[in-house]
């Protein structure tokens, strides 16, 4: 799970969350190898350029293993933040899982301080959690880097870059993501 948008004082706010069922270790050969193609690489959203961006997009857009696994929440009009996480993660979580499961969540910049009020709020929404962890240092950790250029992408969309936005839609037509 990765958010954007605190810098806006509450006017825009995403949440963007990877649900998996199985299959990490091939998921994640497939993103590093886009990554390489397009040129990305390991580094966050904002610190890749335009073009890069777009090729690293158009790739997990033709890769059936990306397909029903990334979500979005878009929020206005609050500072609600980490409310919305949970409740964005939730939200993602009950639209994949099937029971029985039991879910770890990795949360992008998660402190340890803040581990058991983000656990007991998935609970308090019925989510089963075995484990909440926080990542510091996402260029390790492969689905922090999906998730954080998932919601890149779509705050690139939704801030009104044509091409994005194109790719936006043509996204959520093919089950890349889908808005919650």
């Amino acid at each position: 799970m990765d958010e954007s948008g605190q810098d806006t004082e509450g006017r825009l706010f995403l949440v963007a969350v990877v649900v998996i069922e199985r299959n990490r270790e091939i998921l994640e050969q497939q993103l590093e190898e886009i990554e390489k193609k397009s040129r990305k690489g390991t580094r966050k959203w904002f610190h890749t350029n335009a073009g890069r961006r777009r090729a690293f997009v158009k790739e997990i857009i033709k890769n059936e293993y990306f397909s029903g696994i990334a979500f979005y929440s878009h929020y206005t009009d609050s500072k609600a933040y980490f409310d919305l996480t949970i409740f964005s993660t939730a939200k993602a979580i009950l639209d994949k899982a099937r029971e029985p499961y039991e879910t770890t969540i990795l949360v992008d910049g998660l402190k340890r301080s803040e581990r058991h009020r983000f656990a007991a709020g998935l609970r308090r929404l019925n989510i089963r959690v075995r484990k909440v962890r926080g990542v510091r240092k996402e260029e390790n950790e492969p689905l922090i880097r999906l998730a954080d250029a998932m919601v890149g992408f779509v705050r690139d969309a939704l801030e009104g870059e044509s091409t994005m936005e194109e790719l936006r839609r043509e996204a959520e037509r093919k089950d890349i993501i889908k808005q919650l």
